[in-house]
């Protein structure tokens, strides 16, 4: 089974809906989605019935990390709490993009806190960044995930993860990334998926631009 842990839509700064984004992942291949748009989880409420996790890219003070459970969480934003959280809810959290000083990485407090994984190939992350989260993710003995991050439904595919399960179940993912039961897969993005990135990041400037009150959430 193919499942892309971290991927966004238009209840945060991605571009489309939730039925978009889980329908294509189906059409390129995936079984599955972990809806994770940012410190917001009401995207999953549209999509239930669907192949995909409940989850949220939770910008803690030290930068994002994605928690991902059986549930529509609502997770505290610190993130001493918001491991507490996980932990009592069982929920599984890792660092996404944690070596990325462009787009809020937690660099290195991923020693400082006990994760669940590391996002170890970001499909937008720059390639030193995802080599050394896969380096550190050696060193702790800790499960890598590879996920797309995709704002865009063209950047669907270009990451994902392996698990030996026969049918979607949430709780039974969660278990395997947990138990280290997962295989990352780096493909990368094609021209058109970076093309598409990058029209959509300047129609998003754009729309923020005319709109004093929109929220600039880091791409």
């Amino acid at each position: 089974m193919k499942i892309d842990l971290h991927v966004h839509t238009f209840y945060s700064d991605g571009k489309y809906s939730p039925e978009v984004m889980v329908k294509y992942s189906l059409k390129v291949g995936l079984n599955g989605i972990a809806i994770t748009d940012h410190d917001t989880s009401e995207a999953y409420r549209r999509v239930k019935e669907y192949p995909v996790i409940p989850g949220q890219e939770v910008t803690t003070q030290f930068g994002h990390v994605v928690i991902l459970c059986n549930f529509p969480p609502d997770p505290p934003i610190k993130i001493e709490e918001l491991v507490d959280y996980s932990k009592e809810n069982n929920c599984i959290i890792f660092p996404s993009h944690p070596f990325d000083i462009f787009r809020a990485g937690i660099g290195e407090k991923v020693y400082n806190y006990k994760f669940d994984a590391i996002e170890v190939f970001n499909s937008k992350a720059p390639r030193s960044a995802n080599e050394k989260a896969l380096k550190i993710s050696k060193e702790l003995n800790m499960p890598g995930v590879a996920n797309s991050d995709s704002h865009v439904k063209e950047a669907l595919g270009s990451a994902y993860n392996e698990l030996e399960i026969s049918e979607f179940n949430v709780d039974e993912i969660l278990e395997e990334i947990r138990k280290g039961k997962i295989n990352p897969v780096g493909v990368g993005l094609t021209v058109k998926a970076k093309l598409k990135i990058v029209e959509w990041s300047i129609l998003r400037k754009l729309k923020i631009a005319k709109n004093s009150r929109g929220v600039m959430y880091q791409m």
